[in-house]
């Protein structure tokens, strides 16, 4: 590959000194433009890739306590379940109670009724 100075003396005669120089510093100057460009696209895409990792570790911190809040709920439910359920049990062996002692005092009325009106004859 020829060096800047070597290609400087081969454009010289064909295009003019300063028509040479003018050339060779413009494409120096898009070289390093183009390197300076890179560099700063490494240096976003690196940046970018921080951000990245950062917002995935955030957003499993809060994807873990959002899922503990929600089994703090649902044992918090479960339990409330749990002792209503059993309230509505002792309910109902009350009411079952209330049932039958009623329903034994009706049918001993029935046969009290039944025996005083038959022992009478």
């Amino acid at each position: 590959m020829p060096t800047v100075l070597e290609l400087y003396e081969k454009l010289k005669p064909k295009l003019g000194e300063a028509e040479a120089r003018a050339l060779l510093e413009f494409v120096e100057t898009s070289v390093q433009e183009k390197a300076a460009t890179k560099a700063d696209l490494d240096q976003t895409a690196s940046s970018l890739r921080e951000d990245l990792h950062q917002t995935a570790s955030a957003l499993r911190d809060e994807f873990h306590q959002t899922a503990s809040a929600l089994r703090d709920d649902l044992h918090q439910t479960q339990a409330a379940l749990r002792k209503e359920i059993q309230d509505v049990k002792v309910d109902l062996l009350k009411w079952t109670f209330a049932f039958w002692v009623g329903a034994v005092a009706v049918l001993s009325g029935i046969m009290l009724g039944l025996l005083r009106a038959f022992a009478g004859k």
